[in-house]
């Protein structure tokens, strides 16, 4: 029996920042392109190459090597998932940055009603992130149907000394666009 390995191929590839090597086993697999989504689960190849959990793989070059080829960057899977979920849930920084540079919305909710904004829980110590994430216009107030995602955070992690210039930066964002 023959199984067809191009789609393990391709993703080992995309994990190592080989944009060639994806090109080439594309082209000598027809039935495969970069604009496939699986049928069942939605997805793309920008969510099955950041399902991982690696902070550094898929590296960003190949990121934004699958935005140029036109992969959507706000699809949601089966789960509600978009691609920026995933790179948040994989502590993947680089991958996020590529995602918000090219309009990935940090405000989608998945099928739990969390947005990506809330995710910065896994990395609080990349305020970089955050402010990007502030300035692609993230909602701090999206509300998850338990409580709005600053409040959350207050709540549960705000006494952790990690999560005082998160909450900080939050809290001066939503004053500053009080006032404008």
């Amino acid at each position: 029996m023959n199984y067809d390995m191009s789609g393990v191929e391709i993703l080992e590839a995309l994990d190592v920042g080989d944009t060639v090597k994806v090109e080439k086993i594309i082209k000598s697999n027809p039935h495969r392109s970069l604009l496939e989504v699986t049928e069942k689960e939605k997805w793309n190849w920008l969510h099955k190459s950041l399902m991982g959990f690696n902070p550094i793989n898929p590296p960003k070059s190949v990121i934004e090597f699958l935005i140029r080829k036109g992969i959507s960057i706000n699809a949601q899977d089966i789960y509600g998932m978009t691609p920026l979920h995933y790179a948040m849930r994989a502590r993947n920084a680089e991958a996020v940055i590529a995602l918000l540079e090219a309009g990935a919305d940090p405000n989608i909710p998945n099928q739990d009603r969390a947005i990506p904004l809330a995710m910065i829980r896994a990395m609080p110590e990349r305020l970089d992130i955050l402010e990007l994430m502030l300035k692609k216009g993230a909602d701090i107030h999206f509300h998850n149907g338990e409580y709005e995602v600053l409040e959350g955070i207050k709540k549960n992690r705000g006494d952790e000394a990690i999560f005082k210039p998160v909450i900080e930066m939050m809290e001066n964002f939503s004053q500053k666009k009080s006032r404008a």
